[in-house]
């Protein structure tokens, strides 16, 4: 139970992320990168002052590793396009669609078992979820090339919890996550190209604290809770980052909180509140870590 908790805490810690992009005027790709290069510095800079700078050299998985760091910048260009072509509200519901794919996925690819309270909390969680996406939306219609990235990014996040899961069994977490970062990096990068690349000086000490704090440092004790928990169970539990993400923009930016959001809200931490009390808790034989579900920073809009 107090792994699932943990878990569940972070994903509602990385409701700073949305509120944090909503204050900056940084293009979203151009915080990505810096989201994660920053992330991968942080890694790497607290390992070599502790002297353990080998522990981020994979042993093995290494192909393996390059291609869920790929997979990690597909997802985020998915996502990104969906924010492009369509509303927040079709990024979230398309996006947190993800909690599907695993369910469908982990209990063939992991062999965990199906799990009958990760259904039940899926069934509560999910209209809640679209309550707080469509608060304010209108209900607007989304083109179907903006529903496809929407689940393409879904999909490609639903792998890399899936991917990330079974390379951990033989690879340090830490190694996961850092190379993870700079591949992502490297593969964002040549798209900066042309635009804004660099935060204004007052944007900096924001950038540095969703890179360092919210996600190198949040992002390795996420690894680690992960080895406890089923996939199931985490991907629920991203449920939990929009919720605290509306919360937190009504306490901090003053931006509305109408009946939607609180009664989606409310159903979504009853499903969390049965994922954390009642699923069992992971295997140590198949550790894992799935990205953070900020991976792609959501603006919280009135």
């Amino acid at each position: 139970m107090r792994w699932n908790l943990l878990v569940a805490a972070i994903a509602g810690s990385w409701g700073f992320v949305s509120v944090i992009v909503a204050g900056l005027t940084l293009p979203g790709l151009a915080l990505g990168f810096w989201r994660v290069a920053l992330a991968a510095t942080a890694i790497l800079a607290a390992l070599a002052l502790a002297g353990r700078a080998r522990a981020l050299v994979p042993p093995a998985d290494r192909v393996r590793i390059l291609g869920l760091g790929l997979l990690l910048a597909l997802h985020w260009a998915l996502f990104f396009e969906t924010l492009k072509r369509a509303s927040v509200a079709v990024a979230i519901l398309t996006v947190y669609t993800a909690p599907i794919f695993v369910a469908v996925l982990a209990p063939a690819l992991l062999r965990e078992r199906r799990s009958r309270t990760g259904l039940v909390a899926l069934a509560v969680s999910a209209p809640g979820l679209a309550l707080i996406a469509l608060a304010g939306e209108g209900g607007s219609r989304a083109e179907t090339v903006a529903v496809a990235t929407g689940l393409g990014a879904a999909l490609t996040y639903a792998l890399l919890i899936i991917g990330v899961k079974t390379v951990a069994r033989e690879v340090s977490p830490l190694a996961i996550a850092f190379w993870q970062y700079v591949v992502a990096s490297l593969a964002v990068a040549p798209f900066l190209a042309g635009g804004r690349a660099l935060p204004h000086p007052g944007e900096w000490p924001y950038v540095v604290l969703l890179g360092v704090a919210l996600t190198a440092g949040l992002g390795v004790l996420y690894v680690t809770s992960l080895r406890h928990v089923t996939a199931q169970a985490a991907g629920l539990l991203a449920y939990l980052e929009p919720v605290s993400a509306s919360l937190l923009a009504w306490a901090i930016l003053e931006q509305p909180l109408g009946w939607e959001v609180i009664l989606g809200g409310a159903l979504v931490l009853a499903g969390g509140a049965l994922v954390v009390r009642f699923e069992p808790a992971g295997t140590a034989e198949a550790p894992g870590f799935s990205p953070p579900p900020a991976s792609a920073p959501i603006r919280v809009r009135d």
